[in-house]
């Protein structure tokens, strides 16, 4: 698999960290680059295709010119193009027309495309999602399948038994903080998946108080907070994953629309560092 790593504690130097795109969302893709350069973060989220209901602001894919603009970004500032999100898997929709957006994202470096699932007829999404992993391997890339309580695949459960049907050794799973607990899910339920199967981790914390089903869109996309700054099991998750598992940050907070994108970028990446350093600190403290 083409999958980066990173090591989450024990080491003398700070793992590498992603910034998600939707930690600074409608950032021109250049200035997220470049801000994500200047906060410390070694690697960057993408987005090349919005999900369903949702404009593109910056279409990288369309446009030859941002391409070289984004591309030149990254060579410039030594940040990685990690994951590239929102493909999605639809009823009506064939992948192979996403093609396209696959080959950009193994030009521009990605390790991975980040898929959803809309279709709920299994069989059918088992089928698409296969022959979306065919597109992802003939270009060196994996696909990270994210599970949300409101789509058509909900829980990690639910992510494990799709990728397992559909045979592809380049199938991930993208976990994220928010969405394994918002669907009831538990560090426990990581372990029983399995730390192998697990691509990435979206980072972020929350209240542990479920907002509903009515406020669940609005939470995920606007009402985060930073690691460390909530009631999530954040370091039982932790615990339940490969050392090397990669860790990116997508706390995407409403009260700091007003803000540049280098400035929501540096919040984030200083608050993830002083959790982990916080959670080292204890893992490695003595008895």
């Amino acid at each position: 698999m083409n999958r980066a790593t990173t090591s989450q504690a024990g080491s003398d130097d700070p793992a590498p960290l992603g910034l998600a795109y939707l930690t600074t969302p409608g950032a021109h893709p250049v200035e997220q680059i470049e801000a994500a350069a200047a906060s410390g973060f070694a690697l960057v989220g993408l987005r090349l295709v919005a999900p369903l209901g949702v404009a593109l602001q910056h279409d990288v894919v369309a446009d030859p010119r941002l391409r070289r603009e984004v591309g030149a970004a990254l060579l410039a500032t030594g940040v990685r193009l990690y994951d590239v999100d929102a493909l999605t898997i639809a009823q009506g929709r064939d992948v192979r027309a996403l093609q396209k957006h696959v080959e950009t994202a193994s030009e521009l470096g990605a390790a991975l495309v980040q898929v959803v699932v809309e279709d709920a007829d299994e069989s059918r999404a088992v089928d698409q999602f296969a022959a979306l992993c065919d597109l992802a391997a003939a270009c060196g890339l994996d696909v990270a399948l994210e599970f949300m309580r409101w789509r058509a695949v909900r829980t990690i459960v639910e992510a494990a038994s799709l990728i397992d049907r559909a045979g592809r050794p380049n199938a991930t799973i993208c976990l994220d903080c928010l969405h394994l607990v918002r669907s009831g899910g538990t560090p426990a339920d990581v372990a029983r998946v399995g730390a192998q199967r697990i691509g990435y981790v979206q980072l972020c914390d929350a209240p542990l108080a479920d907002p509903g089903d009515a406020g669940l869109l609005a939470e995920a996309r606007g009402g985060r907070l930073f690691p460390g700054e909530g009631e999530l099991p954040l370091d039982a998750m932790l615990d339940a994953l490969a050392p090397a598992t990669v860790l990116t940050i997508e706390a995407p907070r409403a009260a700091d629309a007003g803000r540049s994108a280098r400035e929501r970028a540096g919040l984030a990446h200083d608050a993830t560092r002083a959790f982990l350093a916080r959670r080292t600190a204890h893992r490695f403290a003595p008895a």
